[in-house]
């Protein structure tokens, strides 16, 4: 925001490129590098240069930080969101595959490391690049038939309701209220995490649009949809009993925001779970909880990108 407290809507342009290859084990690896300077772990990107494109800009910075030179693919979502300075911020990203050379340690990055999807995923320090590596391995499991990870996991996902119609535009019950259309299209890019989980079973609350929020997920994985009033706004000693039910698991829990921020923060008090810090919660969301049959050890934000269709079009994540 500027001085008078209004956003600054100066957008300035960043790209970035996702290297992948197949592994010595036969695995997707992806190559993400460490930033010395703000200690995290994120994709190549950065600032285009005068007269440069967006795609030359995404290999340039690839191969000043890595060393590689990569041949670019298809692209992948971007990203939109505000930096420190309260400016609007948008990142392109293309999938990329190394031509030819060898990492050294430079002046902006002291690591880079290939990594399975799942490890990459957890191992990015932005949530917000998670949904790039997701479409990636989306994408090639689509159109290349690449399976994305070694193994599917069973975990516990919570899923946030995806965007409803506006409650000033409908006059029905409130358990009524259906997704909006861009409600829809956050449930259709739901089916994405088949691809990355093993999925036994899938729950919801009652209202209509945590219900729709699934129904496609489940209609790919052949199972129904379990409604729970226990998944409702009220006590969450009732929610924790589902969650109880649900160790060791593939199971999915769609509710509403407050429910999925108090089992987080039950969950932390109770099996002292590592929950992510993160400020906002995406409609449409997940939350992974990884695990075992005795306890919750962690669980990390999960922002999907948004797909126009399976194995299509991918679009811009907002």
């Amino acid at each position: 925001m500027s001085g008078s407290g209004t956003m600054d809507r100066t957008w300035t342009r960043t790209s970035g490129a996702l290297p992948w290859r197949i592994g010595p084990d036969g695995n997707l690896e992806v190559l993400l590098v460490h930033r010395r300077s703000r200690d995290d772990w994120s994709i190549a990107k950065g600032k285009a240069e005068p007269g440069e494109s967006d795609q030359d800009c995404a290999l340039r910075e690839v191969r000043e930080e890595t060393g590689f030179d990569c041949r670019p693919g298809a692209e992948l979502p971007n990203i939109v969101y505000l930096d420190r300075r309260r400016r609007v911020k948008t990142v392109r990203f293309w999938a990329a595959t190394v031509q030819a050379g060898v990492f050294t340690v430079n002046d902006e990055v002291d690591a880079a490391r290939w990594l399975t999807l799942p490890v990459a995923v957890r191992t990015l320090t932005q949530a917000r690049e998670r949904s790039v590596a997701l479409a990636l391995g989306f994408m090639l499991a689509g159109h290349l038939g690449i399976s994305p990870v070694p193994a599917k996991e069973r975990m516990l996902l919570l899923v946030r309701g995806a965007a409803a119609m506006p409650r000033e535009t409908w006059s029905l019950a409130e358990e009524d209220r259906p997704l909006a259309p861009e409600g829809r299209a956050m449930a259709l890019s739901l089916r994405a995490l088949s691809a990355f989980f093993e999925i036994d079973r899938i729950l919801s609350a009652p209202a209509a649009r945590c219900i729709e929020t699934v129904e496609p997920l489940a209609r790919s994985e052949i199972l129904r949809v379990d409604v729970s009033p226990h998944l409702s706004d009220g006590p969450i000693d009732r929610a924790m009993e589902l969650i109880e039910d649900a160790r060791g698991t593939g199971t999915v829990l769609c509710t509403h925001e407050e429910v999925v921020s108090g089992i987080l923060t039950e969950l932390a008090r109770q099996d002292h779970t590592r929950v992510e810090p993160h400020p906002g919660r995406r409609r449409g969301s997940v939350w992974a909880l990884m695990g075992d049959h005795a306890r919750y050890t962690s669980a990390y934000y999960l922002p999907l990108p948004e797909l126009s269709r399976i194995g299509g079009e991918l679009k811009v994540l907002r």
